[in-house]
C-alpha cells in the first residue's frame, strides 16, 4: 500500500532511479542441457510409436526451440526438423541458409537441402523414401502453416498426414521440475517489475509511459518483459483501447505482461487503483480475488479443465455479475510454457482431465463498460495434491 505518501516517495524516486533497487534475479540460472532435448525428444518417439506414427515434422517456432533448441525465423521458405520414431533427426533447410543452419543445429548431422528453385517438399518425400516410410503416417506439428502442409500432402502421395497435436501438446503440457523453476522465477520477475513500475504512477501518465517503465523494470531484474496497460475506463475491455486515457485519480490501473526464462514464460496481471478507491471499485476486485481462489482450489488432478473454469464463473455470477459471460467476458486461463497461451484450455466444453505438471493463467475478471475493469492473474501449476501459484498472490487491493 502507499497512499499519498506513496505519491510523493514515488515523486522523489523519479528524480533518481526508479529503479535503483532491482538486481539480476538470472545471473544464477542454468541453461537447458543437451539431456533436457534429448529426453524430449525420446518422449515424443515413445508417444509416436502408441500412435503408429513414423515421423514428426516440426517447423520453426515454440515446438523446435522445445526440441531442437533452435529459433528460426517463419518465412515461405521451409525450414524443417524431421524427428522420426526410429532414427536419427534430420532437416530440410534453404541451400543457401545451410552454413547459418549448421551453426544452430545441435541433434544430428543429416542435413537435406533444396535450391530455390526446387520444391522442398520434394526434399521430404525423398527422405521419406531413404528411411523406408514413403507411405508412413507423418505427424505435422499445429504451427506449421497450412500452404506447407498442403504441399507436403501434393508432392507425398501416399504418405498420411495428421495433426500432431497429440504429440507436440503430450510433450510440452506436462512440465519438468526445471522448467517449472524458470516459470517460476520469470513470475517473480514480472511481480517485481510491476511492483516497482506501479511506484512511478503520477498523474497525467500515459498507460504507455506505464508500459515503459515496466519493460525497463524488467530488463534491471534480468528478462526482457512487457505490460499491456490500460487506466479507468479503459480497462472494461479485457486487451484494452485504442482509446487514449489519461492517468487521474481514482482510476483503476491494470497491467497484464510477463516475460521469459530460458525460454518459459510469465504471465500476470495486477488491478490496483491511483489514489482512492471507490466502494465498488473495491467490491469488485474483493468478488475477483475470492474466484480466483475458488478456481485454484477446484484445480486438482482428474478434474476436468472446465470444472476449473466453472467454480470461478459461480462466484462471479453468484455475486450479481451475470448471467454466465456478461461481464466475466473470457475463459478462466490458458496453458502457458514456451507459448503465452498454449494447450490445454481452462473453459467449458474442455473435458481434459488435469495432470500433475500442467501449467494455467487463472485471471477471472469483471468489466464493466463505461466505468472500469478489474482482472488478478497468476499462474498455477498442478500437482500431486492440487495446485498451487508460483507466488503469492496480491493480497488486497493495493493503492498508489
Amino acid at each position: 500500500m502507499a497512499g499519498a505518501a506513496g505519491l510523493a516517495s514515488a515523486s522523489q524516486d523519479r528524480q533518481k532511479d526508479p529503479f535503483s533497487t532491482l538486481k539480476n534475479l538470472t545471473g544464477g540460472v542454468h541453461k537447458m542441457t543437451e539431456e533436457v532435448y534429448t529426453a524430449r525428444q525420446e518422449k515424443a518417439r515413445r508417444l509416436m510409436i502408441e500412435r503408429k506414427v513414423d515421423l514428426l515434422y516440426v517447423g520453426p517456432g515454440s515446438s523446435m526451440e522445445y526440441f531442437g533448441a533452435i529459433r528460426w525465423g517463419m518465412s515461405e521458405r521451409m525450414f524443417a526438423m524431421l524427428i522420426p520414431a526410429r532414427g536419427d533427426i534430420a532437416y530440410v533447410c534453404p541451400k543457401f541458409e545451410e552454413g547459418r543452419g549448421r551453426e544452430r543445429i545441435q541433434f544430428g548431422s543429416d542435413i537435406r537441402t533444396w535450391e530455390e528453385d526446387r520444391d522442398p517438399a520434394l526434399v521430404v518425400k525423398e527422405f521419406l523414401k531413404d528411411r523406408k516410410i514413403p507411405t508412413g503416417t507423418v505427424a505435422v506439428d499445429p504451427e506449421v502453416r497450412e500452404f506447407v502442409v498442403d504441399s507436403l500432402r501434393k508432392a507425398c502421395a501416399g504418405t498420411s498426414f495428421v495433426n500432431g497435436d497429440s504429440i507436440t501438446q503430450g510433450c510440452r503440457m506436462i512440465k519438468t521440475k526445471k522448467e517449472l523453476g524458470c516459470m517460476a522465477l520469470a513470475g517473480e520477475i514480472t511481480q517485481k517489475a510491476f511492483e516497482a513500475a506501479f511506484r512511478t504512477l503520477r498523474e497525467g501518465m500515459s498507460a504507455a509511459e506505464l508500459s515503459r517503465n515496466i519493460a525497463a523494470a524488467h530488463t534491471r531484474l534480468g528478462a526482457g518483459g512487457y505490460a499491456a496497460v490500460s487506466f479507468g475506463p479503459n480497462a472494461a475491455f479485457p486487451h484494452g483501447s485504442s482509446m487514449e486515457h489519461s492517468l487521474k485519480p481514482g482510476d483503476v490501473v491494470l497491467a497484464d505482461g510477463g516475460c521469459r526464462v530460458e525460454g518459459f514464460q510469465s504471465d500476470v496481471t495486477r488491478t490496483v487503483v491511483f489514489g482512492k478507491p471507490s466502494d465498488k471499485i473495491r467490491q469488485v476486485w474483493e468478488i475477483v480475488k475470492r474466484a480466483q481462489d475458488a478456481a485454484l482450489a477446484a484445480a486438482r488432478p482428474g478434474v476436468p479443465c472446465e470444472a476449473v473454469d466453472a467454480a470461478a464463473r459461480k462466484v462471479i455470477v453468484d455475486a450479481g455479475y451475470g448471467p454466465d459471460y456478461k461481464y466475466f467476458t473470457h475463459r478462466l486461463g490458458h496453458g502457458i510454457g514456451l507459448d503465452g497461451h498454449e494447450y490445454p484450455y481452462l473453459v467449458r466444453g474442455n473435458k481434459l482431465p488435469l495432470q500433475p505438471g500442467m501449467t494455467f493463467s487463472d485471471e477471472p475478471g469483471i468489466y464493466i463498460v463505461g466505468e472500469f475493469g478489474v482482472r488478478t492473474e497468476d499462474v498455477i501449476y498442478i500437482a500431486e495434491d492440487g495446485a498451487h501459484f508460483f507466488r503469492n498472490t496480491a493480497p488486497s487491493l493495493e493503492t498508489y
